[in-house]
């Protein structure tokens, strides 16, 4: 009875406590309530389509969010939380919760958790933190023309997803006895952007009844991106993101040819600076053989160009005309890479 006693005690003092205020169960002198926003407002994603009467590329919001927090004298790693709860108002779709952190400067970064394809390595440090993609499988090497030496299979990479993050450097926590919210710099709650570009890129092909895939690769990409700031990518091994074409607004021609609009969205960390862009278009004939027809195009110039620095569109102005294979063949687009499905709409020129 009298080791009961003192726990009596303490429970009647804090029901007597007037105070109603509800705090997690951690220290509550070092617990700080955090929110993120989404900007889910993506170019050529989400919105700002080239022809919005396209297939759109699929867009998956983020289940969860990892908050880290750095001393910046270290870089160690104080404190992390991954928040699973979210909501929504007029501003937008957000995360919050709580995470505990003594009083003082730190750094912090929050960003999307859990993809498959975007990845982060080096996690436990805010200057060192980098999101990056895997090669692409061996599955669709068969789709590389193995006889063009001037691509290097080892650096074809998977285009990344989109990875939400937000920077603040420095956060200054003070020491209160008070549950207190964490703001940027401006006193707002954070919002997390996406740190992925999405590119809209279109082409167009004559003798497109011959063809049964068409996959693509562009040069000159960054292959990873460090988080503790916006562009920051990495430079030292250009990368070539690999990605599959549609086709759009097929129709006969005069001499009885098929012409066709290919397109994609595809992804990447950025364009890297003064390293060439070369876009390789591998047309598969419908063949046994698996013959093929490969185009490589130079659009190094077209970065530096309003309609592909400012909306992210790239349109070659360039008809390919495809050589009918040895033969011939029929059949027209059959699945290969990724299931063809004919996307009738208008493209813009």
């Amino acid at each position: 009875m009298r080791n009961l006693l003192p726990i009596l005690l303490a429970a009647i003092c804090a029901l007597l406590n007037p105070s109603c205020e509800h705090r997690p169960l951690s220290d509550p002198n070092n617990a700080h309530y955090i929110r993120i926003y989404l900007d889910e407002q993506i170019k050529n994603v989400t919105c700002d389509f080239y022809d919005p009467a396209l297939e759109h590329p699929e867009y998956t919001r983020p289940k969860v969010m990892r908050v880290a927090v750095f001393d910046p004298a270290t870089d160690k790693l104080v404190a992390e939380r991954f928040l699973q709860n979210q909501g929504s108002d007029e501003r937008g779709h957000y995360f919050d919760g709580y995470i505990g952190i003594p009083a003082g400067e730190y750094n912090l970064i929050t960003y999307s958790f859990g993809s498959a394809v975007t990845m982060v390595r080096n996690e436990d440090s805010f200057y060192q933190m980098e999101a990056y993609t895997n090669p692409i499988s061996d599955h669709y090497l068969q789709y590389i023309p193995s006889s063009r030496n001037d691509i290097d299979q080892s650096n074809i990479l998977n285009a990344p997803e989109h990875l939400f993050h937000s920077v603040e450097q420095p956060i200054l926590i003070d020491d209160s006895p008070e549950l207190d919210t964490l703001l940027t710099a401006e006193g707002d709650y954070f919002t997390a952007h996406s740190m992925v570009k999405s590119y809209y890129l279109q082409v167009k092909v004559q003798g497109f009844e011959w063809i049964r895939t068409a996959v693509s690769m562009l040069g000159g990409m960054a292959e990873s991106s460090l988080l503790h700031g916006h562009d920051k990518i990495e430079s030292a091994n250009p990368a070539q993101v690999f990605f599959a074409m549609k086709y759009a607004n097929k129709e006969r021609t005069r001499d009885n040819s098929t012409s066709a609009t290919l397109y994609a969205t595809f992804n990447t960390f950025g364009k890297l600076p003064d390293v060439p862009s070369i876009y390789t278009l591998n047309l598969e004939f419908v063949r046994s053989d698996g013959t093929s027809q490969v185009e490589q195009i130079d659009i190094t110039p077209m970065f530096d160009t309003p309609m592909v620095r400012d909306n992210r569109w790239i349109i070659i102005d360039r008809e390919i005309v495809i050589t009918p294979p040895e033969g011939g063949a029929s059949g027209g687009m059959s699945p290969g890479v990724e299931s063809w499905e004919n996307v009738e709409g208008g493209i813009q020129i």
